[in-house]
């Protein structure tokens, strides 16, 4: 069952922009500003030295031409927009959720705050990291090959990840498919 607190319903979109506000206020971020252009929303903050702008599309109508006096076009409309309130309502609440999510993992030392908003990092010239890889990682996709980098060895392997000596030895896992059942 799902309720209207897990969907999202009960939460307006300015109570979800004034929780985000507040979550990254708490974790440090100053700078923060919502913005709006056509169907386009942005949030944008600055923290642990750099900034982050994420873009988050809004759902709007069509716009279909109304016939003055259409009772029935009044209140399909009227539907409609009830409708698309809801949903932008439910991104909102989801954003907010990501938000808090990726601020626990930062606080917690999980992670840092570059390492999990590093798809909406912005970088010199106002694109972010994303606006930069996206149509890299498509042409890597389309034609089967490693993406090169312009100005960075990509042939060397990465670096071993450096694990703490008081963490035990990784061992392998049998996959699922190998346990046998009885």
């Amino acid at each position: 069952m799902t309720g209207p607190y897990t969907r999202g319903d009960s939460f307006s979109s300015e109570a979800s922009r004034k929780h985000i506000r507040q979550a990254l206020a708490e974790y440090g971020a100053t700078d923060v500003v919502f913005t709006q252009r056509g169907n386009l929303s942005a949030v944008a903050f600055r923290g642990d030295g750099r900034q982050f702008r994420i873009v988050m599309p809004l759902l709007q109508s069509e716009g279909a031409l109304e016939i003055k006096g259409d009772v029935a076009d009044s209140r399909r409309r009227e539907a409609n927009a009830k409708i698309l309130e809801r949903a932008n309502r439910k991104s909102w609440h989801a954003l907010a959720l990501s938000i808090d999510a990726k601020l626990g993992a930062a606080a917690a030392g999980i992670a840092t705050l570059e390492s999990e908003f590093l798809a909406h990092v912005v970088l010199p010239g106002n694109h972010t990291v994303f606006d930069e890889i996206e149509p890299v990682i498509d042409v890597a996709y389309r034609s089967g090959q490693r993406p090169t980098f312009s100005g960075i060895d990509t042939s060397a392997s990465p670096a071993e990840p450096q694990v703490p000596a008081e963490f035990p030895p990784l061992r392998a896992v049998p996959s699922p498919t190998a346990v046998r059942r009885s």
